[in-house]
């Protein structure tokens, strides 16, 4: 591809395709922007019913009455995105990023992680949370720590930093590890009422040899849990997620968190196009 196309002038990447990046691929799509997601492979996401990275095993899904497609190849993302369709690529690297040669990159990534803070070429290049630090990797940061600060724009230095699962929960949500290396199983469905110490999962540890049950530590819905069948490589990663309200509607619906960072990223985009970004510097 050489030079922009009309379609690339409009395009915005997404990099990753869980909850929040699938608020920002929503937001981005009705503003009428073109929208590419790339995802790794086997999508390790939890609160599947609100992210369009089950595409990546379903071919398609839908959240909020929006469809993602997961295109074979770049020929098919291509035609995807003149018929005005969310679509994804496979591509945990960003390898299709400098084919594509975006006019907005937006990297959802941990970026506490080195290789996915590797500069793609983009117009304008946004981060998301502590990993990344704006005019050395990004051209923006927008702060993903619940409180005062969440959705900020930050064109200098750090975001907060996210210090454990702590940060990551929910006032009304308690997140679980794996606990070990192995695959794990389950025979829940996300929106399931559970009760107190009802098995959610369980999971092989491959290391002692023996089956690992995950369970509910109260009464709640099951509102987050990983693809069954997921073979977990460190007994860090999350795997499941109970909230304490007796709604199965909230497993639906975009979380107000990420439809914050959501507004914020097409804050920043909108700045970033009117040349008017003074108004929202900030420095931490």
């Amino acid at each position: 591809m050489k030079g922009k196309t009309q379609l690339m002038k409009h395009l915005i990447i997404i990099r990753g395709g869980g909850e929040i990046a699938t608020a920002i691929a929503c937001r981005m799509h009705n503003a009428g922007y073109d929208v590419l997601l790339l995802e790794k492979a086997r999508p390790s996401a939890i609160r599947r019913e609100v992210s369009f990275a089950d595409a990546v095993y379903d071919g398609e899904k839908t959240v909020e009455r929006l469809t993602c497609y997961c295109a074979e190849n770049v020929k098919a993302a291509e035609a995807l995105l003149r018929s005005k369709k969310i679509t994804m690529l496979v591509d945990a690297y960003g390898r299709y990023i400098k084919k594509f040669r975006p006019h907005i990159l937006v990297n959802t990534l941990n970026g506490d992680i080195e290789g996915n803070r590797i500069q793609y070429p983009a117009d304008y290049v946004i981060g998301l949370g502590s990993g990344f630090c704006a005019h050395r990797d990004v051209d923006c940061v927008i702060e993903t720590r619940r409180g005062h600060n969440l959705g900020r724009l930050i064109y200098e230095g750090h975001a907060l930093k996210t210090r454990n699962i702590k940060d990551l929960e929910s006032e009304t949500g308690a997140l679980f590890t794996a606990g070990a290396v192995g695959v794990i199983r389950s025979p829940r469905t996300i929106s399931n009422v559970l009760r107190t110490g009802d098995v959610i999962a369980e999971l092989y540890d491959e290391e002692n040899g023996r089956n690992v049950e995950i369970s509910a530590p109260y009464p709640g819905i099951l509102r987050g849990l990983i693809h069954d069948g997921y073979r977990c490589l460190s007994k860090d990663i999350i795997v499941a997620e109970v909230d304490s309200r007796n709604d199965p509607g909230i497993c639906f619906s975009i979380s107000e968190k990420a439809r914050c960072i959501s507004g914020a990223v097409l804050e920043a985009v909108l700045a970033f196009e009117s040349g008017n970004r003074s108004a929202a510097r900030t420095e931490i």
